[in-house]
């Protein structure tokens, strides 16, 4: 980035040949970038829950048996001051893992100048080029996923599982929470590979499941706040790729927390829907809970095509 500086009144006392030759070396001024370490200390408080009535908590990086949270080694989060939109990428620590807390670097790479807020920084977790810091209230903008992949020893796509936090410029301490709701749904005898895809589409278009939403971590209460925003991403779906598998096993669905009128359940296989279930409640789900959408036989739910 260059500032270009403004000349003086008096400036226009010299005659323009000697202006011009000396906009060239005086009138632009080269930013500097730095080079330092900085570290964040990352915290994935496994209490986080806002409402004690609500069905398990949920957790994010390594989504355990128990629901207990550990950081993976390849895990980074987006990091953004309060006087900039772009973020920072850092890089976890592998060595500094102890399940919930994790220590995130640069390494000590060159850092952007304006890296060096007022008070306060802000992270999003995982980190994506695609979130931005809206520098007036202080939230961040991405887009949660609307087809979702399980990825590799995993049965949810981590890249939706997002998190949020704000931390002090001094104590640089990150306390994160969860930003989507889980729809957890189990299906078993699936060895064929008969069903590919699990979809959860709400009734009413308004519904937001997925895509443009808005997060605005707050320093003092913890906590954060959770809007969809509008946008060409904005969907009332959402899709989870599936593997084949012989065992039963539990699948989870990312979305946006809200109030739902009505949802329905499909699962869909290479040629279109398989089988679907209509729900006509009112659901409201809330961010950091899993909420159970029962347990599927794919022998007996599905027949087998003739």
């Amino acid at each position: 980035m260059k500032a270009f500086k403004f000349l003086s009144n008096t400036a226009f006392v010299f005659s323009l040949v000697v202006l011009a030759s000396c906009s060239s070396d005086n009138d632009i001024e080269e930013t500097k970038m730095v080079a330092k370490k900085i570290e964040f200390k990352a915290i994935i408080n496994s209490n986080d829950t806002e409402d004690t009535e609500a069905s398990s908590k949920v957790t994010r990086a390594t989504l355990e048996d128990d629901y207990t949270v550990s950081w993976d080694d390849n895990d980074g989060i987006a990091v953004f001051c309060d006087n900039n939109e772009e973020a920072v990428e850092f890089g976890i620590t592998p060595s500094s893992i102890d399940a919930s807390t994790a220590t995130f670097t640069n390494y000590g790479e060159v850092l952007p100048f304006w890296f060096d807020p007022n008070d306060l920084y802000y992270a999003l977790y995982p980190k994506t080029s695609a979130a931005t810091l809206n520098i007036g209230n202080a939230s961040i903008t991405s887009v949660m996923p609307t087809n979702q992949t399980v990825s590799t020893g995993r049965t949810y796509d981590k890249k939706a599982l997002f998190m949020a936090a704000c931390a002090d410029k001094d104590e640089r301490i990150f306390n994160f929470k969860n930003i989507p709701a889980l729809i957890k749904v189990t299906i078993s005898n699936n060895g064929s590979g008969k069903v590919k895809f699990i979809e959860i589409e709400s009734k009413n278009t308004a519904n937001i499941l997925t895509g443009n939403f808005e997060v605005t971590p707050l320093y003092y209460p913890n906590k954060i706040n959770i809007k969809s925003v509008s946008g060409a991403d904005k969907k009332h779906t959402v899709k989870l790729q599936i593997p084949a598998s012989a065992d039963a096993q539990d699948f989870y669905l990312a979305v946006l927390p809200g109030r739902f009128d009505g949802l329905t359940l499909k699962f869909e296989g290479a040629s279109g829907v398989l089988a679907k279930h209509e729900g006509s409640k009112t659901v409201e789900f809330k961010r950091s809970k899993i909420y159970d959408f029962g347990s599927y036989d794919i022998e007996k739910e599905i027949p087998e095509v003739k």
